[in-house]
């Protein structure tokens, strides 16, 4: 979570100056949650990946380059968030939501090993093995976040599907 932060570090006032896609600049904001308590943690499923537990003893939910006019954040949840969303979108138990994209995409993480795990990003997965082969990136957790951060916030996961 080294990238976390620095990018940390970079912001004034919670905002920073990026250049996306077709050189598209604006300034955008951020804004973390403090750490989750363990009582928190707790909640969790036991299931739930070591790197996604660091996350969240770090920040419990964050809104990630986000337009101040437009909305469009992406967003990472708060455990309350993350068990109310494995309700809402019915994920089986080696699948966690972590977040949902600016077009409502859903960013769940899958459970693999204690320390392996894959990050799955589409509009309502279904968790199958068709769903894999369209929504299952070669990315974790952490390396997903680090890259999110390197785009600047840029759907880069959708490059893949070109």
């Amino acid at each position: 979570m080294i990238a976390v932060q620095v990018l940390k570090r970079r912001l004034v006032n919670n905002r920073l100056d990026v250049q996306l896609e077709e050189g598209y600049v604006n300034q955008l904001t951020f804004s973390f949650n403090g750490p989750a308590t363990a009582t928190e943690l707790e909640r969790l499923p036991k299931e739930t990946p070591v790197a996604v537990r660091s996350w969240l003893t770090e920040q419990n939910g964050a809104k990630l380059f986000e337009d101040p006019k437009y909305g469009g954040a992406i967003e990472l949840f708060s455990i309350e968030d993350i068990l109310e969303h494995q309700q809402l979108w019915d994920c089986p138990a080696p699948f966690l939501p972590v977040g949902a994209g600016r077009d409502g995409e859903w960013m769940v993480c899958e459970y693999i090993s204690e320390t392996d795990n894959r990050m799955w990003i589409g509009e309502f997965l279904s968790f199958d093995e068709e769903d894999a082969k369209l929504h299952r990136f070669p990315f974790s957790f952490s390396q997903w976040l680090d890259y999110v951060i390197v785009a600047q916030g840029a759907s880069f996961w959708d490059w893949y599907r070109a």
